[in-house]
């Protein structure tokens, strides 16, 4: 069974990234700091620049402006990557601070770096979702995989998607999101996770890269089983992802509102709830005699009315007195009884 669908609560994904700015211990700070927040896992970038740009690669708008250009996107890169040896690190600490450890590996060389490493789960990024052969790669592995849609259109999730159908779509959950950091609402189109339910049959999730927490509580009505959201320690570090950002704060606030949203949304189920039987014993209302009724009389529709307290008989319950004769007085404004009939 896929290990997304039907879950109890969403899995809520701190987003770090490459938030460490290569630095090992920012790293494992992050993971303690999303620990603390309420993920469920933390996610982090395998690459090596070399394996995943060219050296004349521009840089996005929104890394311009936080990083300069100065620096060259492929020099960005080199400066974020993390080696084997750091990758086993924080997969050892994500594994004492009972918290899984998520990477999304941006070429089939680290696909099996992570291998090696034993990696329980990835994700696979927008970007990459035309790279067959990196999604072939991780598709083999019959790992759980999360499939990010950012920037595609429904033909390429379909490409994307057979991919995994070829080898274990076992446990593959795909997650809505829009490309920008931030994003724009108007952009956010969440109407889209119940087009992706019906037309892929896959559970789907939400990468969120709007500012604040209304988007992920609309996701799960919508269905969402995945919330993942950027993390950081601060907005104002150095580096392309931080602006973009929750700080521990934030995303503590946005796991509450998450959990809250679940709780709210509830049961498909109809029920009287608990909580309503005292008001329904004494808003709702019981049948009574509109007028005093002598014995012999034969019950009328124009007899009863509905009066509060509830608890008594129902207006559906008149079928035991019309057309039949009170075998007592019957008082006006008193709850009507069965056993005055006969």
């Amino acid at each position: 069974m896929n290990r997304y669908r039907n879950k109890a609560q969403a899995y809520v994904i701190a987003e770090i990234g490459v938030n460490h700015n290569g630095s090992l211990d920012s790293a494992i700070e992050l993971i303690d700091l999303a620990k603390k927040s309420g993920a469920d896992a933390v996610k982090f970038q395998t690459f090596k620049a070399r394996d995943l740009a060219r050296v004349d690669t521009p840089k996005v708008d929104y890394q311009v402006k936080a990083t300069g250009v100065a620096e060259s996107h492929f020099e960005m890169l080199q400066n974020l990557e993390l080696s084997f040896d750091d990758h086993a690190a924080l997969a050892a600490h994500c594994k004492a601070r009972d918290i899984s450890f998520i990477s999304t590996p941006y070429s089939v060389n680290a696909v099996h770096m992570l291998e090696k490493l034993g990696v329980a789960e990835y994700k696979v990024a927008s970007a990459d979702i035309i790279d067959i052969p990196l999604l072939e790669a991780i598709a083999r592995t019959g790992k759980p995989t999360m499939l990010s849609l950012g920037m595609a259109n429904l033909g390429e999730i379909e490409r994307a998607v057979e991919c995994f159908k070829d080898y274990s779509a076992e446990n593959l959950v795909l997650l809505h999101c829009v490309s920008n950091y931030p994003c724009s609402d108007a952009s956010l189109n969440l109407n889209v996770i119940s087009t992706l339910k019906s037309i892929f049959k896959y559970p789907v999730g939400l990468s969120d890269h709007s500012l604040g927490h209304t988007a992920a509580c609309l996701s799960l009505a919508l269905g969402a089983s995945v919330v993942e959201k950027h993390f950081t320690s601060s907005k104002t570090l150095p580096g392309p992802d931080h602006k973009a950002s929750s700080e521990p704060a934030e995303f503590s606030e946005l796991v509450r509102e998450v959990r809250r949203a679940e709780i709210q949304l509830g049961s498909p189920y109809k029920a009287v709830q608990l909580e309503e039987v005292g008001m329904a014993n004494t808003s709702r209302k019981s049948l009574v005699y509109l007028r005093s009724i002598q014995k012999g009389e034969v019950f009328s529709r124009e007899d009863f009315t509905m009066m509060r307290p509830g608890g008594g008989l129902t207006w559906q319950d008149t079928v035991h007195f019309i057309g039949r004769h009170a075998r007592k007085d019957c008082s006006s404004i008193t709850s009507a009884d069965t056993a005055d009939t006969e």
